[in-house]
């Protein structure tokens, strides 16, 4: 009797094997099959989306070329790891194996927007207005809303938004992108080494000034001499005269021709009419207009004036300012 239950075992780990090995050898077949993607792309599997509801996904969408069910029973007899929600990449050539492996690790496809310097807030909510996957609502608030969310507080969200490219997942909310930029150039002030001045700037202040020099200089060789007329100016109780201050201040009534009457009318943001810093930031500057007003290049100028090529001419007084208006703004010879 022992012999023959000894020989029905054998005759079934002989009939068993063959058949797993098949079976295994057909399973690693389809799932080393790539999914038919022709170019790059993406899938959003939504929250609590199950193996089967995925299946049928690639299927709908033509991407596996296989039955639904393959896949499902597949997933039943191995039991493995849930799938986790969140928008995935498919390259041209990548299998089903794959394509597992990444939405049970959760490795997300990770998306990018970029704010360049210089842009004002009203710049940066227009671009994650457009930018595809970000959950929106920033531009609906007000602006004391806004910067309440993102600041936590009541200060001015212009200038402290720090200029960079930001990486997010499918859905994340545009306020969480800008909390993620405050936080930013927080980081990026604690990480500048200041000068020992007694005149030394608050942040706030720095932020208004660097923000000036960042959309006065045309060229980067001239930033810090820029910095430096403006801190000469300061120090003199002189006005700013700054057009750039002027246009922030007319906001969406600028057409983009700035006239003398503009410079005339009186308005905070107004450094022809007001001495000092206007109340805020006209935009949000780099590190490198950051850095310009922290270490400005010494010198006396007092003023400066666009040579219609991206640089700039400083003059020591206003009668060499003159001259050099005349000759870069006005076409006069000298």
């Amino acid at each position: 009797m022992q012999r023959l239950r000894k020989y029905a075992v054998l005759f079934i780990i002989a009939c068993v094997i063959p058949v797993s090995i098949s079976v295994n050898l057909w399973v690693n077949h389809w799932l080393n099959q790539s999914l038919t993607v022709v170019e790059p792309t993406t899938l959003v599997i939504p929250r609590g989306s199950s193996v089967s509801a995925l299946a049928n996904e690639l299927v709908r969408q033509k991407l596996w070329r296989g039955p639904a069910w393959q896949l499902t029973a597949y997933d039943r007899v191995t039991s493995a790891l849930p799938i986790k929600a969140g928008e995935y990449q498919l390259v041209p050539g990548i299998t089903l194996a794959e394509f597992l492996k990444d939405v049970r690790s959760g490795k997300v496809y990770l998306r990018k927007v970029t704010f360049p310097e210089g842009w004002t807030v009203r710049q940066w909510l227009a671009r994650l207005e457009e930018t595809p996957g970000v959950t929106r609502s920033a531009s609906t608030l007000s602006q004391e809303v806004l910067s309440q969310q993102v600041t936590g507080g009541d200060r001015a969200l212009e200038g402290w938004l720090f200029p960079d490219t930001y990486v997010y997942t499918f859905g994340e909310a545009d306020v969480k992108i800008l909390q993620r930029a405050y936080q930013a150039m927080h980081q990026s002030l604690a990480r500048i080494p200041r000068p020992q001045s007694d005149a030394a700037l608050d942040d706030q202040s720095l932020l208004v000034l660097a923000s000036i020099v960042e959309k006065e200089s045309g060229q980067a060789d001239d930033r810090r001499k820029i910095a430096q007329v403006f801190l000469n100016r300061l120090a003199k109780g002189m006005r700013l005269q700054s057009d750039p201050t002027v246009i922030y201040g007319l906001g969406k009534a600028f057409d983009g021709d700035l006239k003398r009457h503009h410079l005339r009318s009186d308005g905070p943001f107004n450094t022809y009419t007001r001495l000092g810093l206007p109340p805020t930031a006209i935009a949000n500057p780099g590190l490198d207009a950051i850095k310009a007003v922290l270490y400005p290049l010494p010198g006396d100028w007092l003023y400066f004036v666009g040579r219609g090529d991206g640089t700039s001419e400083f003059s020591l007084d206003l009668k060499s300012h003159r001259r050099a208006v005349n000759r870069y703004q006005l076409g006069m010879t000298p």
